[in-house]
């Protein structure tokens, strides 16, 4: 084959492989966001349950952790996080000496963390 006819065949096939290349990046980025918005909605709601724990919102607690439960996949990693972002805001909570917001406004922000992991987890 001559030269011009080589070039000719390589050109495209290292135009296709570059091709292939960046679908794959995009997936993965792709990916590597949805995970980053799984776990932010995870740690968010974690955030929420330290408060609800320091102030004692039990059915509040519970209906946090059956929604981890529910909509996250039964992996380590999830868990850990819920668990880090609520000893992370139990703690921040008790430094601040804030009071606690009242009982229905907590309850709606649950249910609106609740949602918003729930939309997270339904992404995938």
């Amino acid at each position: 084959m001559p030269p011009t006819e080589v070039t000719n065949v390589i050109q495209p096939m290292k135009m296709l492989r570059c091709g292939v290349m960046f679908l794959a990046l995009t997936a993965a980025a792709t990916v590597s966001a949805s995970e980053d918005a799984r776990y932010q909605a995870v740690s968010a709601l974690g955030e929420l349950n330290g408060v609800a724990l320091q102030c004692k919102y039990l059915d509040q607690v519970r209906r946090m952790k059956a929604a981890v439960v529910d909509h996250a996949p039964k992996e380590r990693s999830f868990g850990l996080a819920f668990d880090q972002a609520t000893n992370d805001s139990f703690l921040a909570f008790v430094r601040s000496g804030v009071g606690c917001p009242p009982h229905e406004s907590l309850e709606r922000q649950v249910g609106h963390q609740i949602d918003r992991m729930a939309e997270a987890f339904a992404a995938r």
